[in-house]
């Protein structure tokens, strides 16, 4: 569980709340029944279908990545700059600021229209109207977020009074399949200009838009990875299930005449008795929720992004009041923003003769798709690069999910107005540039060749320039071979282990008193040919040497130069000695690779066939010394075809009675580390060797702890190790650097 300083809000008052008063805003009450009108109910839920597949899509993508790491303040600001840095980070936390800001008086002036026909004769006072609220949440929002979200129970009590008087009106009004299918279809038929789809879906889509109400209070969150997800697909679902439920009823019980000539006040007309005040509080009810939700916020995303101290000019935006550090000066900000955009749009209105509430819904629609399609990409890059680090808790997730959110929202956002797109991509393009301070080279050579070495060249001074981050782990292996079978097994399990995540080298030390380079280049043709015909990729080197006294320094000096540039090996996989004789090199093996300050594994028993016999992967942890590498190295064994279905344990001994103790630590170890395992705790004195045999006999695969032995105790250790492990599964037994971090 994070911890954090805010407010520690609960799933369903921090996330739910928020993002369901949002989503059932001024678009149900004043806008869906002139789409049903005008695009027929077939329209509308079609628009209703594929604006929330945008919203579900992001939804699960932003799941996906808030429960992939700590989460703090700056809602989808934070996640996606912790996921693909700054310049993505800094697009996202900007654009999506600026649709919130924006999105504050488009509810705004959905107050004021509403009282306007509610009231005709408040309809010249449409610019106070939309001022005089705003300066009462801007001081609501100024107490603090925690007193707002109480405020939101009563205004979610109002919503539910109105909507059971929508459908009481509705009901009412003898709804039948007759009215449905005059209603069914667009004047009567099946075209739909486009034109008219598309100025309809960007009036619609805005009321799909507040699902991130939640997100945007990450960091006032008791429980983060777990309300976010929960929280914002609840909200996600209802939402749609309502709006569903709404274009049904009014397309079933109501004329497309009243519909389209005013659909709001065809609501309040339908309403039984006095229940139109219902309807009526409704409206104000959903937004002013709305805007009071986007006012508390859309400043706490600005807050954030100014903390990070990208671009300095905003720092002071970073400030934060009292305890739960409320963003006082970013919701100013955000205050004068919606000011500006109110003036703006009624302004338009008198000059065009149009509504001031559907041109600022284009533009919240615009800069809204472009954040969406942002977080889309963010997510679906972190599964499709199978970075070892992305194992979110929310398994609900593929990359394709995301494509198809990126895809879609960027598609949506040409349909509705490609020069607004244009300016908006402008705009992200121009601060990511900023933020990232990078220059485009397109120096390629003409050749294929040419272009791979230049990529690759530049990829790789790339890649050496940015700091080194246990989230950003990966494993590069330098397997130690000899020329037998049993060696050939070692590249096989470091390819298991790799699952195509890291780099797969391979390194053989070739005693070879004569012809040296001959006999080298022939090894290199076998490990190749090796790779060809096991579809393995990896690189081999092979390093000739004059005989066993020149072993141990050839090796350090294999470990020490074997690289890329950044891309160096981290673990050593070698095999174990089969020969009493060779037990002191071995020991001198494992003292310098440690001295070296690298990952090792040892592999014992590589040609049994426990792989496919055994039942689990099993992990016998004593602490997260080896204990973390061992774990991640299991979860990527578990992620190949041949081991899926065998499922990890985490197996501890302990005294008894410290078995409660131990199965709290390692069930939250196993919930940091996102990482499905069971965990057993096994209450025993006898001796290791007796419990292990007892419980591991049967595993596919054993992952034991290793502590290097001194040069006096090696021939003791192989023999220990040796009697353990006879007839028993594959076992890896895992030295670890201390480079790696599961909480990653």
């Amino acid at each position: 569980m994070e911890e954090n300083q805010g407010y520690h809000f609960k799933t369903f008052s921090g996330v739910f709340l928020p993002s369901i008063l949002t989503i059932i805003g001024v678009v149900l009450f004043m806008r869906l029944g002139t789409i049903v009108g005008t695009l027929g109910v077939a329209g509308a839920i079609g628009i209703l279908i594929f604006a929330e597949s945008i919203a579900i899509a992001t939804g699960l993508s932003i799941s996906a990545i808030s429960t992939n790491t700590k989460v703090e303040s700056g809602g989808p600001y934070f996640l996606i700059s912790r996921s693909l840095g700054t310049g993505f980070g800094s697009s996202v936390g900007l654009t999506y600021f600026i649709s919130q800001s924006l999105a504050v008086p488009f509810y705004m002036l959905g107050f004021a229209e509403a009282l306007a026909i509610s009231y005709p004769a408040l309809g010249k006072w449409t610019l106070l109207l939309s001022f005089i609220p705003l300066v009462i949440l801007f001081a609501i929002a100024l107490v603090g977020a925690n007193w707002a979200i109480k405020t939101q129970y009563a205004i979610f009590t109002v919503l539910i009074l109105s909507i059971v008087a929508i459908f009481a009106g509705g009901f009412a009004h003898d709804p039948s399949l007759a009215k449905m299918s005059e209603n069914l279809h667009a004047n009567g038929g099946l075209k739909v200009d486009v034109l008219v789809f598309a100025a309809n879906f960007a009036i619609f889509f805005p009321a799909v838009t507040g699902f991130l109400a939640g997100v945007n209070m990450s960091g006032d969150l008791e429980n983060p990875r777990k309300s976010i997800p929960f929280g914002t697909i609840a909200a996600i679902m209802v939402g749609f299930v309502l709006y569903l439920a709404v274009i049904l009823l009014v397309g079933a019980a109501f004329s497309r005449t009243s519909l389209i000539d005013n659909a709001y006040q065809t609501l309040l007309d339908g309403a039984i008795s006095y229940t139109s005040i219902f309807i009526i509080l409704g409206v104000v009810a959903a937004t002013l929720s709305s805007a009071l939700g986007t006012l508390i916020g859309a400043p706490r995303i600005l807050q954030a992004f100014a903390a990070d101290k990208i671009f300095p000019v905003l720092n002071i935006f970073s400030y934060g009041r009292g305890k739960s550090r409320e963003p006082i000066i970013a919701m100013i900000v955000t205050f004068l923003i919606s000011v500006a955009t109110i003036c703006w749009g009624t302004r338009t209105a008198h000059s065009s003769g149009g509504n001031a509430l559907d041109a600022v819904a284009g533009l919240v629609t615009m800069f809204t798709l472009s954040t969406y399609a942002i977080i889309n990409i963010a997510a679906a890059v972190e599964d499709f690069a199978a970075n070892p680090s992305f194992r979110p808790q929310f398994r609900l997730y593929h990359w394709t999910i995301g494509a198809y959110g990126a895809i879609a929202s960027f598609v949506v956002a040409l349909f509705i107005n490609p020069s607004l797109m244009l300016v908006a991509f402008a705009i992200i393009g121009v601060i990511f540039l900023i933020a990232r301070r990078r220059t485009l080279e397109t120096n390629f050579g003409d050749a294929r060749r040419g272009y791979y070495f230049e990529h690759i060249r530049r990829s790789l001074t790339r890649l050496a320039a940015m700091p080194v981050d246990k989230k950003n782990w990966r494993p590069e292996f330098l397997v130690l071979v000899g020329g037998d079978l049993k060696h050939l097994e070692l590249i096989r399990a470091a390819s298991l282990l790799n699952n195509d995540r890291g780099i797969l080298s391979v390194g053989r030390l070739l005693i070879a008193q004569e012809k040296a380079a001959a006999k080298r280049h022939d090894a290199i043709r076998k490990l190749e040919e090796f790779s060809r015909e096991n579809d393995i990729l990896f690189f081999p080197t092979v390093v000739a040497i004059h005989d066993e006294t020149e072993h141990d320094r050839a090796l350090t000096i294999l470990l020490q130069s074997r690289n890329f540039g950044p891309l160096t090996p981290n673990i050593i996989l070698s095999g174990w000695p089969s020969r009493p004789e060779r037990v002191a090199a071995f020991g001198s093996h494992l003292r310098v690779i440690q001295l070296l300050k690298m990952n090792h594994l040892l592999l014992l028993n590589s040609l049994s066939d426990s792989l496919t016999t055994g039942k689990t992967i099993d992990i016998w942890w004593r602490g997260r010394k080896n204990g973390e590498l061992m774990l991640i190295l299991a979860h990527l064994l578990s992620c190949n075809w041949i081991l899926e279905k065998k499922s990890i344990r985490i197996l501890r001994i302990v005294a008894p009675g410290e078995e409660n103790t131990a199965h709290r630590e390692l069930t939250q170890l196993v919930d940091n580390a996102r990482i499905p395992a069971e965990t057993v705790v096994i209450a025993s004195r006898d001796p290791f060797p007796v419990v292990f045999r007892q419980y591991s006999r049967n595993a596919a695969v054993v992952f034991l702890g290793l502590v290097v032995p001194q040069e006096a105790e090696t021939v003791a250790f192989y023999q220990a190790m040796d009697q353990l492990l006879d007839l028993m599964p594959k076992t890896f037994l895992v030295s670890s650097a201390g480079d790696t971090d599961i909480d990653s």
